[in-house]
């Protein structure tokens, strides 16, 4: 593939960003859809801090893991 120059570089970056601004232009996100994001992003938001302000689930202990044996492969 053959190498970009930087001025046709910026070039393609520059058309690329005008053509994203007339996309979101003529194609701009109804309330319903914003709504929705909305409300994923705030529960997966309020999940998030949930968990860290009540831990569920305990780390385990460093002497457990030394009590434990290994398990032998399964050789079926």
């Amino acid at each position: 593939m053959a190498e970009i120059s930087p001025e046709d570089r910026l070039a393609l970056h520059e058309f690329s960003v005008r053509y994203r601004e007339a996309y979101a232009k003529s194609n701009p996100l109804s309330e319903l859809h914003l709504e929705t994001i909305q409300d994923a992003v705030r529960g997966e938001y309020e999940r998030e801090q949930d968990a860290k302000r009540s831990p569920s689930v305990e780390p385990p202990s460093p002497a457990k893991e030394k009590e434990r044996e290994p398990e032998e492969p399964d050789h079926s």
